[in-house]
């Protein structure tokens, strides 16, 4: 790893630190994915949007695409709505539970790389989702707190490479 403070770091190198990821992103060797979300069993609840706000969210994205927005659009659009950053922020910094597990993260993100999972998409728009708010409160509270390049999921890269990779085909 360089140290030449002009020289981007890339998604892959060991940078000691915290980001964000997709289901579906390969992370570097010795990441974690810790789950920040509603659904699902395992990861970590208490930094998950309460059930109200992730069902008026998901109302008014709803709403918006029946009127024909797409999916980015209504997405990004119904965060900006409902203050969704606000709100979400406001839920967690009143939880104790929620800012004890934060804290947890930020030390092990000290450690080792450690990275927010969430459904919404790779890169999303306008950092429309509460795994951006969590990153941006986590520097909030540890400024010397490195954020991480989003990795790119692997049918991003397939797409990109012109690959048959994930379409059912072996690779040569």
């Amino acid at each position: 790893m360089s140290t030449e403070p002009d020289r981007p770091l890339v998604w892959h190198t060991r940078a000691v630190g915290l980001g964000r990821t997709t289901r579906f992103a390969p992370l570097p060797e010795g990441a974690r994915r810790v789950s920040v979300m509603r659904a699902g069993t395992a990861g970590i609840k208490a930094l998950a949007p309460s059930p109200d706000l992730l069902a008026d969210f998901q109302g008014k994205k709803r709403a918006l695409m029946r009127v024909g927005k797409t999916a980015d659009a209504a997405h990004a659009e119904a965060h900006s709505l409902l203050g969704y950053r606000e709100r979400y922020l406001a839920e967690i910094k009143a939880r104790p539970e929620a800012m004890t597990a934060l804290g947890a993260l930020i030390q092990e993100a000290r450690e080792r790389d450690v990275f927010l999972m969430c459904m919404c998409r790779y890169k999303t728009p306008g950092r429309a989702c509460h795994t951006y708010a969590l990153l941006d409160l986590a520097r909030e509270l540890d400024q010397g707190l490195r954020e991480l390049a989003e990795p790119v999921p692997q049918r991003h890269v397939a797409a990109a490479q012109g690959s048959t990779a994930g379409r059912g085909r072996r690779q040569p």
